[in-house]
């Protein structure tokens, strides 16, 4: 059927207009044979439907429409002619059917521009342009039939525009529904599949339909039961899809017509013309019935595949929305006008706690809150609360504290609903920038400091060397001083900006060889004039490789060992060891720095890599800005590896860095640089 639809729906315009001019033909022939009236004029007239659905298809294009009605007029009037009507009538009948085929496919057009009849309201607006239309095609059978001498021409007006309308409308409307039929399997929409049981049912209501045809119009005797077809009609509007009610409701109004012109039936006593034309109008109503139950099923079929589109649709964007507000950062719950939980993402449960509410529950608070200078939040300055009274809170500060301990700070934002619905309360939690905030404003002061020390040593020694009388060797000692103050603000300087490029620079990697980086850096710093180190042991066993950007491994082992040294144990006893292995799991070379000083406080062990974090014993031993660590991170991170600092029971802290061991567990991105293109890097 599917490739049928498509060749059919592929036709040229020629070959469409030759397709209704053999079927005009055959339907003209086929109405000329219904004659059994003294003005020579057919009973069934279906040509009324063909040349409808000609002359709509044709309307597409003035070019096609001329075509049609140009053609129907001589087909028409020759089979006229031939089957024995006056020239005048014959004429008439061209004319008259082209006229009114233009009227019917104009308004048509104008009063449902999808040219489809899906429903009642469709197929009730063809009735009414069927029934305009005949009406101008009347008026030339009635010229006609003034011109051919008929005494009373106004007679043919109602027979006309009864056999004409009736098959415009029945035959049209099932032309179009089978028009849409073939276009959408043209395009492979799927039909759905008869059952066994549905096709029996079909074969049942075949059988049923014949049986009461036959019984009801083809007996001899004028018995008034032509209602007992009615039954049939409703079922195959109630079970079949419109084009086969329509088609059923056709085949049937045959079978009538047929035993009618016979003289058999109910009708055969109201006279060969009247009894036609009461059985057009009988045909109609069922035809009608048919049509019309069945349209409204298929409409009703419809609207609800519509909604259940709707339901999916509206199911999947709740399941978008819930999915994407669960994963949002930010905290949102809503909240009835009575406080009872609606919704809350995993975000707010978390910052909350579980145990606040359940949906449908009332909202409790398992929390203390205050503003952030530590007032307590009364119950009407609660966002919340606020909210459901209908005032808009934006971006208020308030920290949550929870029984455990846990301090959570929120920024809060509460909207409320629209038709005293409730409310919605969005939280951003603000802890880390808080913890940013204080460690922001200790690097700071720790900058200022660092930075304004040596300038002080610059000012006072530089005032001393302006006495002409100073000996030499006071001369050179300040000399010496300068240079370590501007040493100590170059190695500021070069942190900072080193933390800031850690992070953003296109990597290269290349085979380094560990041991003889840290033993570089060692020979470096023990050798650096004016660095006022106390003694240390270093300790090498490096023999697993890395593969990293040599640059930047340097800086990561240069702040490594460096920690080492300065905040090892300071009464010449320090020592420094610095191994590699490799991790059994992964595959990747793990280079362990471990010293025997201060260690760190284990309160800091998860901050201690934070930008800006100094513990505060590292504060009493040693200046820095707390950017080292950070930038060890940011390079350990940019090659895909991690760093992790643990306590050691003798004392002291060993920091591990995991980096790729081997070329194919670089990240993607960082291309490998042969080790005789690789340049080589001293340590600073």
């Amino acid at each position: 059927m599917q490739v049928v639809a498509r060749r059919l729906a592929a036709l040229p315009p020629v070959s469409v207009h030759l397709l209704f001019a053999v079927l005009l033909t055959a339907a003209a022939f086929f109405g000329r044979h219904t004659n059994l009236e003294a003005s020579g004029l057919a009973l069934v007239w279906p040509a009324a439907g063909i040349t409808f659905l000609w002359g709509l298809w044709a309307s597409r294009a003035r070019r096609d429409l001329a075509v049609a009605l140009a053609a129907t007029v001589p087909i028409l009037a020759a089979v006229n002619l031939v089957t024995g009507l006056s020239p005048a009538l014959a004429l008439a009948v061209a004319f008259g059917s082209a006229a009114q085929t233009a009227v019917a496919a104009a308004l048509f057009r104008r009063v449902v521009p999808e040219l489809t009849v899906q429903s009642v309201g469709d197929y009730l607006r063809l009735s009414a342009v069927a029934l305009v239309a005949c009406s101008v095609g009347a008026l030339f059978i009635v010229a006609g039939s003034a011109l051919d001498g008929i005494s009373e021409p106004v007679r043919a007006f109602i027979p006309w525009l009864v056999r004409h309308a009736v098959s415009l409308t029945a035959l049209g409307s099932l032309g179009i529904v089978v028009a849409a039929g073939i276009r959408a399997r043209a395009v492979g929409e799927a039909h759905p599949t008869l059952t066994p049981a549905r096709r029996a049912e079909y074969a049942l209501l075949v059988v049923v339909s014949v049986i009461l045809y036959v019984a009801t119009f083809g007996a001899e005797a004028a018995l008034p039961v032509a209602y007992a077809t009615i039954p049939a009609h409703m079922w195959a509007g109630l079970r079949l899809r419109a084009g086969w009610a329509m088609l059923h409701g056709l085949v049937s109004g045959a079978f009538l017509l047929f035993f009618t012109l016979a003289g058999l039936g109910p009708f055969q006593e109201l006279g060969p013309g009247t009894g036609v034309y009461v059985a057009q109008s009988f045909m109609f109503i069922a035809f009608s019935l048919s049509a019309v139950l069945a349209l409204s099923m298929d409409e009703r079929r419809r609207l609800i595949a519509r909604l259940y589109r709707a339901t999916e649709e509206a199911k999947a964007a709740a399941e978008l929305r819930d999915l994407v507000i669960g994963r949002m950062n930010d905290g949102v719950l809503v909240a009835a006008p009575d406080r009872r939980l609606i919704f809350q993402n995993a975000a707010s449960e978390r910052w909350l706690g579980p145990g606040t509410a359940r949906p449908g529950e009332t909202w409790r608070r398992e929390y203390e809150v205050t503003a952030p200078d530590g007032q307590p939040l009364s119950e009407e300055e609660n966002p919340l609360t606020l909210a459901l009274q209908g005032t808009v809170t934006e971006r208020r500060d308030l920290d949550l504290t929870h029984r455990t301990g846990e301090v959570v700070h929120l920024s809060v934002d509460a909207v409320p609903l629209p038709g005293d619905r409730g409310a919605v309360i969005v939280m951003r939690n603000v802890t880390g920038e808080r913890l940013y905030q204080r460690d922001l404003s200790r690097f700071a002061s720790v900058v200022a400091h660092d930075l304004l020390t040596p300038l002080t040593v610059f000012d006072g020694w530089l005032e001393l060397l302006e006495d002409p009388d100073l000996p030499q060797a006071e001369q050179q000692a300040s000399i010496e001083r300068l240079q370590q103050a501007s040493l100590r603000m170059r190695t500021l300087i070069r942190n900072l900006l080193a933390y800031s490029l850690a992070k953003e620079e296109r990597l290269t990697a290349s085979r380094i060889d560990v041991g003889r980086v840290v033993e570089g850096i060692i020979d470096l710093r023990t050798a650096l004039p004016g660095t006022q180190l106390p003694e240390v042991r270093f300790a090498v066993d490096a023999p697993d490789p890395v593969y990293a950007d040599e640059r930047l491994f340097l800086q990561l082992m240069e702040n490594l060992v460096g920690n080492a040294m300065k905040y090892g144990r300071t009464d010449g006893t320090g020592e420094v060891t610095v191994t590699t292995s490799v991790d059994a799991a992964s595959g990747r070379t793990l280079v362990h720095v471990r010293d025997n000083g201060i260690g760190v406080p284990m309160g800091d062990l998860e901050r201690v890599f934070d930008e800006f974090h100094r513990s505060e014993n590292g504060l009493r031993q040693a200046t820095g800005t707390g950017l080292g660590l950070a930038i060890c991170r940011r390079i350990a991170e940019g090659h895909g590896g991690s760093i992790s600092v643990r306590n050691l029971a003798e004392g002291g802290a060993e920091f591990t860095v995991g980096l790729p061991g081997a070329p194919d567990q670089l990240p993607e991105g960082i291309p490998l640089v042969s080790d005789e293109r690789t340049p080589r890097v001293s340590a600073p």
